[in-house]
């Protein structure tokens, strides 16, 4: 590009492409690396909140700090800032890394975004700064802000939600990741300071400041309407988020929908082709789809499937098209890299609202509608170009009391004869609902233990999944007539409830990451406090207690459901091999709680186990009703007993196909063929949400 030679006509098409292809790319790797980053700590600190939330806040601070670095640079000489970009552009290159697997400590946000930007800071203020400062490049060639950037880099960003789920997690190992996502890198910064380079060439003056623009004032209305609105959009792209991750589980797949409307909007709006009709069109679409939703769901505790997962997708989708069009209707004339810096302030805004605020004040995950329904507000106001407070008051009220009026309507006749106990913190939210019978558990859409209060000798019945006719229940009832004494170890507590099987001389180890889980098991369950043996609560992730214990089981119980799905780092290769090392003196046996609707988890418990030499033992069983003596309120429910193959038979005969004249039936599966699936193993550098979740019936069955 330094030819004297080639044609000058040529030079200024050449940074336009080296602009088309750094700006994607850029966002590409920006939006890669955080589940990457997720996926490397959460071994490391365990399944905490600590850990996911620290890397959403460190994302959104990288992203407001590259913002911030391109609206100062693209201020300075064209010299300066060429040798800036090109000095980061070195770091960022030289300093990045993911994070050692050493861990000093329990995991925090502060500690999380601490060690993020020790590996990768420079890394990622450079790719979030590349549209903004190309961005203002281009405008110093004389072109009129080109807008048309922000819709790249958001295809970009798009790109990489997709293929991450899809193909990145499922097809490559960390490391192998970590290598093309470093290599890919190498070339955005060869880019970027090419483009720096070939624009001091273009410019015949280098050493000038940027031209002097007419002066645009701002005021701090737009300036609210930018934060506000980029807010309120990041708010409902969250909350819809929040909603499908009490299904799915918490995973990069729980993001595709809601992450993929958000930057389709982003695009189109941005395009250069979004007209004013289309705004209105919109509006529409958001007050049918937020009809559509509260109708189904509203503030209950329905499962978010089929239908319902479509409206969700739609209302997402018509909110942040809506928000980003009046975005795009209020952007400056010259003023972008302002206007940047603000919407990447609303998105921190709205980050910190849905996970450090609005659970402290609102105790059911509502956020998601009533960010939907002031994005309808603002988006009457602005199709009626009326400002004034009595206007805005009486648009508001029209909306919001429907809403709220439906929702709380619907949550009341959930149970009209219980009373509803919500508990919500940074860990997400559970529901206690209490009536003249019994005591039940939940997290939104998931149950989580119930315990019948009728008697004395109700309470201390084990009931649902963990009834004695259950994988668990059989399994322990079988370990306690061989053995005197049993050192059972649970992760994940929930009601408590298989503290109801400990003997005397039995010590149950229950390990939960939530805080609000221990008070609730204490406070409005009895199983743990009314046990006949030594009950422990520990409140810290189970895989990291059981690497720092010495204390060997009988029996380890893996029963931490987020969703749909157990946290993946506490079935991989590494987690099973920690656990036969705490069970091996012992003869103990491993057992994973599999019911879920839409995840299918044996597959890769068998291939993970087989890959250890051991096997596992799906035992999946259903009980017509109860008795006297036992299996009451009982569920359809599914284990997975992994031992060494030598203990397989015996075990299998452990569970007969039926029990009763017929009131137990269980089907028991055993590994099928002396070949498995090399996918399906799971590892701490490779596991994925696809490998268990069966998509298709979440989507299209009801």
């Amino acid at each position: 590009m330094h030819d004297s030679n080639r044609p000058p006509s040529v030079l200024p098409q050449v940074l336009n492409t080296l602009v088309i292809a750094a700006v994607p790319l850029a966002a590409f790797l920006a939006f890669a690396i955080q589940p990457l980053m997720g996926k490397r700590l959460l071994p490391i600190y365990g399944g905490t909140s600590g850990t996911w939330l620290g890397c959403m806040v460190y994302f959104q601070l990288a992203l407001l700090v590259g913002y911030g670095w391109a609206a100062w640079l693209v201020r300075q000489r064209l010299a300066f800032q060429v040798t800036a970009t090109a000095v980061l552009a070195s770091l960022a290159v030289l300093t990045f890394q993911l994070p050692s697997d050493q861990a000093d400590a329990t995991a925090s946000i502060a500690r999380v975004v601490w060690r993020l930007s020790y590996t990768s800071l420079p890394a990622m203020v450079l790719l979030f700064s590349t549209s903004p400062l190309l961005h203002g490049w281009l405008r110093r060639r004389g072109e009129e802000v080109p807008y048309y950037l922000y819709a790249i880099s958001n295809t970009g960003s798009l790109l990489a939600v997709l293929l991450y789920p899809f193909f990145i997690e499922t097809s490559l190992r960390l490391p192998e990741q970590e290598t093309y996502w470093h290599g890919l890198l190498l070339v955005v910064a060869g880019l970027v300071v090419a483009a720096g380079l070939l624009l001091r060439r273009l410019n015949p003056d280098t050493g000038a400041p940027a031209p002097a623009e007419p002066a645009e004032p701002l005021t701090a209305g737009p300036v609210a309407l930018w934060l506000g609105l980029s807010a309120l959009t990041c708010v409902g792209l969250l909350g819809a988020t929040y909603h499908l991750a009490a299904e799915l589980g918490s995973s990069p797949l729980a993001w595709v929908g809601p992450f993929s409307a958000y930057l389709l909007s982003f695009m189109v709006t941005f395009s250069g082709r979004w007209r004013p009709w289309m705004t209105r069109v919109t509006l529409v679409w958001l007050a049918l789809s937020l009809t559509g939703f509260m109708v189904v769901k509203g503030f209950t505790a329905a499962t978010v499937n089929a239908g319902t997962a479509w409206w969700l997708l739609s209302l997402t989708a018509s909110g942040s098209f809506l928000g980003n069009a009046l975005l795009h209707n209020a952007r400056p004339a010259l003023r972008f890299e302002r206007y940047y810096l603000v919407l990447a302030a609303g998105g921190v805004l709205g980050g910190l609202l849905s996970s450090a605020v609005i659970p402290s004040f609102l105790a059911r995950p509502i956020e998601f509608e009533l960010a939907s329904a002031a994005l309808l507000t603002t988006g009457l106001l602005w199709l009626t170009g009326r400002r004034d407070p009595a206007t805005v008051l009486v648009v508001a009220l029209v909306l919001f009391i429907p809403v709220l009026g439906l929702g709380f309507h619907q949550s009341r006749q959930e149970a009209p004869n219980a009373q509803m106990s919500h508990y919500r913190d940074l860990y997400g939210h559970i529901l206690v609902r209490t009536d003249a019978r019994s005591v039940v558990l939940s997290s939104d859409t998931t149950t989580h233990g119930s315990q019948l209060t009728m008697d004395a000798a109700a309470r201390k019945r084990p009931t649902l999944y963990y009834t004695e006719s259950t994988g668990v229940g059989r399994t322990l009832e079988r370990l306690q007539a061989a053995r005197p004494a049993l050192r059972v170890g649970v992760i994940g507590l929930g009601a408590g409830t298989l503290a109801a099987y400990a003997r005397p001389a039995d010590v149950y180890d229950f390990w939960d990451i939530d805080p609000k889980s221990l008070r609730v098991a204490r406070s409005n369950f009895t199983f743990v406090a009314e046990s006949a043996g030594k009950i422990n609560l520990v409140e810290r992730d189970g895989r990291k207690a059981l690497a720092d214990s010495k204390t060997d089981y009988d029996l380890i119980v893996i029963d931490a459901f987020t969703g749909d799905g157990v946290p993946s780092h506490l079935l991989t290769t590494e987690a099973l091999t920690l656990y036969f090392r705490r069970l091996a003196a012992r003869d103990g046996l491993l057992l994973v709680h599999a019911s879920t609707r839409y995840s299918r988890l044996f597959p890769v418990v068998e291939a993970t186990a087989r890959a250890l030499n051991h096997t596992a033992i799906l035992v999946a069983t259903d009980i017509s009703g109860d008795r006297p003596d036992r299996d009451w309120d009982p569920t359809h429910t599914e284990y997975i007993l992994v031992c060494r193959p030598e203990q397989a038979k015996d075990l299998a005969a452990w569970f007969p196909a039926e029990e009763d004249k017929g009131r137990v039936k269980r089907l028991v599966r055993t590994a099928e063929s002396p070949l498995f699936a090399p996918q399906l193993i799971w590892t701490d550098d490779r596991n994925a949400a696809l490998d268990t979740l069966d998509l298709g019936q979440f989507l299209f069955v009801p």
